[in-house]
């Protein structure tokens, strides 16, 4: 370590030593070498005052230097004990390098038989002048060429094997060595023992005897007092605490003995100090444990240093100036190599650091698992630790620590983004989650081989395990809990509805975003978000009510779907500014998989608003807009609807209706809203009776110009009864069909518009599917809107959907066509900058279901 590097660590450590001692009387100090700390440390009195001052320590002197003397000689045999193991595990890897180089040479071997076994095949064929010498040249380099790919292929999977292998005897020899070293601090600790209790012998012995030190011997021991330290309860303790008890469910949660989270000033000395650990290199475990947890006493604190250290190090990418196994290269060429992993290397520094920790096997809901698979046979295996803190058993995993995925939300896209692994959008963050997770959160993604590691009072089944949502950490991250009991395979109801409500803390509700994706099960489908035309999306209301975030599901039409819920803490609006879910970044909070198998019809998609949640609390999230006249997101009305908002801060506002099978600007004339810097009214008079979607855009006044408006909030509207319906321009049933015999294809007035069909030329479709998707090409002025009938006057317009697909092209959907028969598609169309409502009849298609 450079002296640079010396300086920063011993000025690291003053600072953990402070504020260790300020954190005393709540953080890691119940179960230190010397107990008592926390006793000692209530002298502090205020600890907002000694977080700006400092204290200085308070232990007896006798105690610190008793504990001084133990850290150097424990020191001292650890090293020695160190060199004597490192030659067993130097051994270990010169035998790990002779199996690879032996496995390799086996691959070789395999493969050069089968080439030469291929090449005689191919030199016998030119011989017998099947093939020229040209082609026999072509086919051997063909040959050649996937024999070398199928060497690599095999190399890898018997070095997996191998490394497999390695990984087990490496976890063996780690458990001997570490009973060895834990052997060596339990009687170094029993030496300490002894040597106090020597010294309170000494000093009841001076306080008796009347010599000139018996008055300093006398105010010593009272200074300890009932309430401060009882060094005959520490000497028993320090001893006690080196034997493990069998494992069984923890007293306390995690949130009881942890630091405050708030806490940012200490937690960041705490995670500085780790960090110039991490990034200075240390030749022996020794050195490392005792640099990485020399500030602290507890086991906590050193258990946590230890996980923060191996998941702030990136293991996996670490680079060797030196090659070859058995090269001195460091303390982690078994991570290099993959003989050791991180449980194996938390296990290894907790020995060093005088912590019990043991591996768990078991199953976990790791990456590729998704909610109602089952475990069979070798599939999803994973090992992580239990750690004994205070006398207590604790569940770790560091490799998921390290692993914390998020994902970028793009502006742009109404969905979370699907990323593939190699994709650089993928990030990872250090997960506190994964350090001492309470067991009942722990068992939600992992699930132990034996049973008395779940650590629970009540213990579960595999079976309940499997039956368990898929659950991931920023869940307890959040605090969110489930309003009641749900099963990760949900059966819809006939309608094809599921619901599922999630409760969240008050203090954080109206600063948490939450999305949601709907996708298909099957692997064919999985990357399909669209069902006939519509996106999935829109067959979810998701809405927040009070401090629950509620999603009604009506899956479209049989089959089997998966719901993933996606949440993220957003930060608090700075004043004069506006936060935005542009940008958060996403995590998936839970996942479910939802069955429907009825006899009803396909459900029909809500309308095509902006994605997210329903009703007016985003707005006040967003831009401090408190709805006045509706508070849920679902309105009832009839002929008319008024929506008011109080404002916080001078906003412009767009308001826009939406409804199926309608083009959004035939609206326009419709809604309006009016405003000034303190108010909000948007007034709509509804043309016909039917279901919309009422969509507010919000900026502040002060914004440019040329920023766009950002969604504010959205409103699902049932329209009852219209007194006075107003004639869209589509012709009514009958005169339609009158209209359509003997005018199929294209009319002539679809040369006005520059329509132009891009699917489906011939107006004659024949069928034996429940959807047809009809394309045209349309100029951005023009509005075209269609009607669906089946012969002989069925209306079908809720069977019809109608989407702009970028700039110039909009799909017509006809979907839901399940019995045989003929249906009629009139396609209508006007200027975008005609006051008229007056459509003309462009194009006409008979859809034959068979």
């Amino acid at each position: 370590m450079n002296m640079m590097r010396l300086k920063q660590y011993s000025d690291m450590q003053k600072k953990l030593s402070k504020k260790a001692t300020l954190r005393a009387a709540n953080y890691d100090l119940n179960a230190c070498a010397i107990q008592g700390e926390i006793q000692s440390q209530t002298l502090v009195k205020d600890k907002q005052d000694s977080k700006l001052h400092g204290v200085e320590n308070n232990f007896p002197a006798v105690l610190v230097d008793a504990n001084q003397h133990y850290q150097n000689d424990l020191r001292s045999r650890q090293e020695e004990l160190e060199k004597k193991q490192k030659e067993e595990e130097d051994a270990m890897f010169k035998k790990f390098e002779a199996e690879r180089r032996a496995v390799a040479t086996e691959a070789d071997k395999e493969i050069e038989l089968e080439w030469e076994s291929k090449l005689k095949d191919l030199i016998a064929m030119w011989e017998k002048n099947c093939i020229d010498e040209k082609e026999f040249q072509k086919r051997k380099a063909e040959a050649r060429k996937d024999f070398d790919a199928k060497k690599n292929v095999r190399l890898r999977n018997k070095t997996m094997r191998v490394a497999q292998k390695q990984q087990r005897e490496t976890s063996a020899l780690v458990d001997r060595q570490g009973d060895v070293m834990l052997k060596l601090i339990k009687d170094q600790k029993e030496q300490l023992a002894k040597d106090m209790q020597e010294q309170l012998e000494n000093a009841k012995h001076k306080a008796s005897s009347g010599d000139t030190e018996s008055e300093e011997a006398a105010e010593w021991l009272e200074g300890l007092g009932e309430e401060s330290l009882n060094i005959e309860e520490v000497v028993t303790d320090i001893i006690g605490m080196t034997e493990a008890p069998p494992p069984k469910a923890p007293r306390n949660r995690k949130s009881d003995i942890m630091p405050d989270e708030e806490d940012d000033d200490f937690n960041k000395v705490f995670d500085d100090h780790v960090a110039t650990v991490a990034e200075n290199e240390q030749t022996t475990f020794t050195e490392l444990v005792h640099i990485l947890t020399g500030p602290f006493m507890s086991d906590l604190s050193k258990a946590r240093a230890i996980y923060r250290w191996i998941t702030y190090k990136d293991l996996n990418n670490i680079q060797f100036s030196e090659t070859g196994m058995d090269s001195p290269m460091g303390l982690l060429r078994g991570i290099k190599y993959g003989t050791e992993t991180y449980h194996t290397l938390f296990k290894r520094l907790c020995s060093y650091a005088g912590l019990h920790c043991t591996e768990v096997n078991g199953k976990s809901k790791s990456v590729g698992y998704e909610p109602g698979m089952k475990f069979e046979g070798n599939s999803y295996r994973n090992t992580w630790n239990a750690v004994l803190i205070d006398g207590e058993w604790r569940l770790v995993q560091c490799n998921w620590g390290a692993r914390f995925l998020v994902i970028n939300k793009d502006k742009n896209e109404s969905k979370p983004k699907e990323v593939d692994e190699k994709d650089d959008s993928i990030k990872y963050q250090y997960d506190e989650h994964y350090f001492l997770t309470d067991p009942e959160d722990f068992i939600q993604e992992f699930f132990p081989n034996k049973q008395e590691w779940q650590l629970l009072d009540n213990k579960i089944s595999l079976e309940d395990f499997e039956n368990q949502p898929l659950v991931r950490s920023i869940f307890f991250h959040l605090g969110l809990k489930f309003k009641k009991t749900y099963p990760a395979v949900m059966d819809a109801s006939e309608l094809g509805s599921v619901d599922v409500r999630i409760t969240v803390p008050e203090e954080i509700a109206q600063d948490t975003a939450f999305l949601y994706q709907l996708r298909y099960c099957e692997k064919s489908k999985m990357q399909e978000l669209e069902y006939c035309g519509v996106k999935l999306e829109r067959f979810v209301y998701q809405s927040i009510q009070g401090n629950e975030v509620v999603y009604s599901v009506h899956v479209p039409t049989n089959g089997e779907y998966y719901l993933q819920i996606f949440a993220s803490k957003m930060d608090a609006t700075r004043p004069g500014q506006v936060s935005s879910i542009e940008g958060v970044k996403l995590k998936c909070v839970c996942k479910f998989k939802i069955i429907r198998n009825s006899k009803e019809e396909h459900m029909y998609a809500l309308p095509n608003c902006a994605p997210g949640e329903w009703g007016p609390n985003k707005a006040a999230r967003q831009f401090q807009m408190t709805a006045v006249s509706h508070q849920s997101g679902i309105i009832t009305a009839e002929n008319n609807l008024k929506v008011k908002f109080t404002l916080g801060m001078p906003l412009v506002f767009l308001a826009k209706l939406r409804m199926n099978g309608v083009d959004d600007k035939y609206f326009q004339d419709f809604i309006d809203a009016q405003f000034d810097d303190h108010h909000l009214r948007v007034k709509v008079g509804f043309p016909l009776s039917g279901q919309y979607g009422l969509d507010i855009y919000a900026k502040p006044k002060s914004a440019p110009a040329d920023q766009p408006l950002a969604h504010a909030c959205k409103y699902l509207v049932n329209v009852t009864d219209v007194q006075n319906p107003v004639d869209i321009g589509v012709a009514e049933i009958a005169t339609a069909l009158e209209t359509c015999m003997g005018n199929w294809g294209a009319l002539p007035e679809i040369q006005k518009y520059s329509v132009v069909p891009q699917t489906h030329t011939n107006w004659k479709i024949k069928t034996k599917l429940s959807q047809t998707v009809i394309k045209f090409q349309v100029p951005q002025d023009v509005v075209i809107t269609a009607h669906l009938v089946k012969e002989p006057n069925e209306d079908h317009k809720d069977h019809l959907n109608i989407q702009r697909q970028g700039s110039d092209v909009v799909a017509i959907t006809a979907h839901g066509i399940k019995s045989a028969g003929n249906y009629m598609v009139m396609v209508f169309s006007r200027m975008d900058s005609d006051d008229s409502t007056v459509y003309s009849n462009i194009f006409n298609y008979l859809i034959q279901r068979e």
